[in-house]
């Protein structure tokens, strides 16, 4: 969960506080967590990885400050004064995504722009995804001329990095410099690289890498400031643009508007001002949370949650999501919020109706049978994650089918959904080496299978031998183990199968049903795991040894 460290006294000033000891009972509504005071620094861990505007100390303190004296008005009187910002050609499949925006007679301390940087690096680690999907640039704005421009660069493109000793190349930035080389695999294989520069071809920034040592360096006491977020996905830089925007407001900050023009014509006003609407049914609310909403002031309550508009007629409430906040999706994200801002524990618990006794499924009972007759046997239980990636069961373990995709996946290491245990079982070989040989590995799990045209989830056993004389007969003699202690019987086919060698490979059948495959791992697949002995295994669903 998200982590932020702050200026006590600062954290208090926004907030309107004088005293500290109510920050524990205030920080509830907001699903944060006081985690401790030292000195002038306060700790605090916030549970909500929606709300991306309470990743600042603004944010905190906004949430604060509403929850005590009700709604504010935030981006409501933004001037437009005719500063553009040209979006050239060439960055459609790099970086093609900004929004900026003025912000005029900021009153920036020490305090100020340490919470302002703070917040920076926060968000795009977070919300940005390490500068990937959007990344923050601030800059003085009497050192701009208007309009600036964000075009594409070659690589040689010379400017001086902000920090560094001297000019440099763009390419050499990414070699050179302690944040090229954090950043640098953002934008490797672009052909271009991003460039932000005003009307006289004064450079900004290199984004998402770093800001020039020029326009770039804020400073305390700096009161006028140029703010900008680029990125590859449009919606986390408008928001994060918003996020911004909002947390310079909330500092005395007077926001002003610069339209940004995309190659094709399209005009965009910035900062983008959100305005997400959610509407319930009353009886929903009753429903759900069981207030008595005779007895409740919605309005009022969804003011403590800083809604901007609140609508009540006699059989649905409507409110307006304030700018910085994008995580209304559905009507029960509404009726959420209203529980918060009514209070958990004003809330009377409600005994379930009805009494049922748990049990275990019948296939938890088998699994467990399963495991008592292998660990019997002298094997090891291993737990792995369902989810793995393409690589370890294609490439790695050469398994014939091909595991189910996901198609959003956060990280490439889970991108697929398992078809086959044994690529975990081989993973954990791999690393085992240090461990007295022979190895008798299982593991127990579900698995995600094609069959005729549809999925399938089932529940797969897998089991590998590894070390010296660990051949076809040493697996084979452990499956028939667990066949006799369930009273089936084993019988082999033989079959072909890449991952094994050929001739050296079976098909199960328990009990006369097509169980599963047994044999010895072919030394390709041996050789992409790193595995320097031989190892035996088998792999059956958990269905057929049920009998």
């Amino acid at each position: 969960m998200p982590k932020i460290e702050a200026s006590l006294s600062d954290l208090l000033s926004l907030a309107g506080l004088s005293d500290p000891s109510r920050l524990r009972e205030l920080l509830e509504p907001l699903k944060g967590e006081l985690d401790g005071i030292e000195g002038d620094t306060v700790k605090i861990e916030l549970n909500d990885t929606n709300r991306p505007d309470l990743w600042t100390v603004e944010g905190v303190a906004r949430g604060i400050r509403c929850r005590l004296r009700g709604a504010e008005k935030h981006l409501a009187r933004m001037e437009d004064r005719g500063r553009e910002l040209l979006v050239r050609p060439g960055l459609e499949g790099v970086r093609p995504f900004i929004s900026c925006f003025v912000c005029r007679d900021l009153s920036l301390d020490d305090r100020g722009l340490a919470a302002l940087v703070n917040a920076q690096e926060k968000l795009c680690a977070t919300l940005g995804r390490g500068r990937r999907a959007a990344a923050a640039g601030i800059y003085r704005l009497s050192d701009i001329s208007f309009p600036v421009c964000y075009r594409p660069a070659d690589p040689e493109t010379v400017f001086h990095p902000l920090g560094a000793e001297r000019e440099m190349t763009l390419a050499d930035t990414l070699r050179s410099t302690e944040t090229g080389l954090l950043y640098a695999g953002i934008l490797e294989g672009a052909p271009v690289f991003p460039f932000l520069e005003d009307a006289r071809g004064k450079p900004l920034s290199f984004p998402p890498v770093l800001n020039s040592e020029g326009t770039g360096r804020v400073t305390p006491g700096d009161r006028d400031l140029f703010c900008e977020v680029t990125g590859t996905d449009r919606h986390t830089v408008a928001l994060m643009a918003a996020i911004f925007a909002c947390a310079l407001e909330d500092r005395g900050a007077v926001i002003e508007r610069v339209t940004v023009r995309y190659p094709d014509g399209e005009a965009v006003p910035c900062p983008t001002v959100f305005a997400d609407t959610l509407t319930v049914p009353l009886e929903r609310i009753t429903r759900t949370i069981g207030l008595d909403l005779r007895a409740c002031d919605l309005p009022e309550l969804l003011s403590g949650m800083d809604y901007s508009s609140v609508t009540v007629d006699d059989r649905t409430v409507t409110a307006v999501m304030p700018p910085y906040r994008r995580d209304g999706i559905h009507p029960a994200d509404l009726v959420e919020d209203i529980a918060i801002a009514y209070g958990f524990n004003r809330i009377d618990p409600l005994l379930p109706g009805d009494y049922t006794l748990g049990s275990p499924s019948p296939e938890s009972r088998l699994g467990a049978a399963v495991k008592l007759l292998l660990v019997g046997a002298g094997c090891e239980e291993i737990l792995r994650p369902v989810l793995t990636s393409p690589g370890k069961v294609s490439l790695q373990t050469l398994t014939p089918d091909p595991p189910v995709l996901i198609s959003n996946p956060m990280t490439a290491e889970y991108s697929a959904v398992s078809n086959t245990v044994l690529p975990s079982l081989l993973e954990v070989e791999s690393v085992s080496g240090h461990a007295a040989f022979p190895h008798r590995l299982f593991t127990l799990g579900e698995v995600l299978r094609r069959d005729r045209g549809r999925l399938r989830t089932l529940w797969s056993l897998g089991l590998i031998a590894s070390g010296a004389g660990m051949d076809f007969g040493a697996v084979h003699s452990l499956l028939g183990v667990l066949a006799y202690g369930r009273g089936l019987e084993l019988t082999l086919e033989s079959v072909d199968d890449p991952r094994f060698i050929p001739g050296r490979s079976a098909s199960v059948f328990l009990g006369g049903k097509r169980a599963g495959i047994v044999g010895e791992l072919h030394p390709l697949v041996l050789e992409a795991w790193g595995i320097p002995v031989p190892v035996s295994a088998f792999e059956v669903d958990l269905e057929p040894i049920g009998g």
